[in-house]
C-alpha cells in the first residue's frame, strides 16, 4: 500500500490538536490573553530570550549577565499563575513534539548508515 506522507502529516496535525498537551497550551494562552500586563511581560521576556538564543546560535559571545537576567526574569514570571501555566503547558507540548521528532528520526535513520 502506497501511503501519502502529506495525508499522514495532516492526520498528525489533527492528532496533535486533539492531544491534551496541545489543548492545555491553547487554554493557557487563552487565559493569558485576558491579562494584557502579564502577556506583555511574557512577550518582553521572549524577546530577551530570543536575543540570547540568537547570539548563541551565531557563535557570538553571550555575557553571563544576560544569561543570569534570563534566568532571573524566568523565575519572576513563574510566580504569576497565568504565565507559569503557559510555561508548564509549553514544556509538556514541546516534550510531546520532541518525542514525535525522535520517533520519526529513528525510524528513518536506520536506513542510512555513514
Amino acid at each position: 500500500m502506497n501511503e501519502n506522507p502529506y495525508d499522514k502529516a495532516h492526520e498528525l496535525v489533527r492528532a496533535l490538536k486533539a492531544n491534551e498537551a496541545y489543548q492545555n497550551l491553547v487554554e493557557a494562552q487563552r487565559k493569558l490573553d485576558s491579562d494584557p500586563e502579564a502577556k506583555q511581560r511574557l512577550n518582553l521576556f521572549r524577546n530577551l530570550q530570543m536575543e540570547v538564543n540568537q547570539a548563541e546560535m551565531l557563535g557570538q559571545p553571550v555575557a553571563d549577565q544576560q544569561v543570569q537576567q534570563v534566568a532571573l526574569e524566568y523565575a519572576k514570571l513563574n510566580r504569576n499563575k497565568l504565565i507559569a501555566a503557559v510555561f508548564e503547558a509549553e514544556a509538556a507540548f514541546i516534550q510531546l513534539f520532541s518525542d514525535i521528532q525522535q520517533i520519526i528520526q529513528k525510524g528513518l535513520e536506520s536506513d542510512f548508515t555513514l
